[in-house]
């Protein structure tokens, strides 16, 4: 029940992220057009697209996190083989919410879009351990 939470949880991170790539995207294509915000129109189903996809990519992110309960890896084994995981999710997600039109502009957004997100998800992650690692040290010394 505890792991369903978790997947829960990281599908609703998802879609949080998700849609803020959306309304960036819709703000991005409105400058392009030269049109003003309220004639901005998304189709239902694009939309219903997006919240899914951004649920899986949730799911994905987590799901990709168990290479970190592997112990015969060094910790830079696992960030790159967890990067490349995510990265590999992720390109496929972004070209099916692209009509899986590729281009090698598209694929480079697709990759820093990618980049950017996987350095707040696991720069944040990280900064939580260091977090955790400095108040363990604190409570050793007032224990020593």
């Amino acid at each position: 029940m505890k792991r369903l939470k978790t997947l829960l949880h990281s599908g609703l991170i998802g879609i949080s992220i998700g849609m803020i790539c959306l309304a960036v995207n819709v703000l991005l294509s409105l400058n392009n057009q030269r049109i003003g915000i309220e004639k901005a129109q998304l189709s239902f189903i694009s939309f219903l697209i997006w919240l899914v996809v951004s649920f899986l990519i949730g799911l994905s992110f987590n799901l990709s996190s168990w290479i970190f309960d592997n112990d015969k890896w060094s910790l830079r084994e696992q960030i790159i083989i967890n990067f490349f995981v995510c990265f590999v999710a992720w390109i496929l997600f972004y070209f099916l919410l692209n009509d899986l039109s590729y281009t090698w502009q598209s694929f480079g957004i697709a990759v820093l879009n990618f980049v950017v997100v996987y350095v707040i998800a696991y720069g944040r992650y990280l900064y939580n351990l260091w977090l955790d690692i400095k108040h363990i040290n604190e409570q050793l010394k007032k224990k020593g």
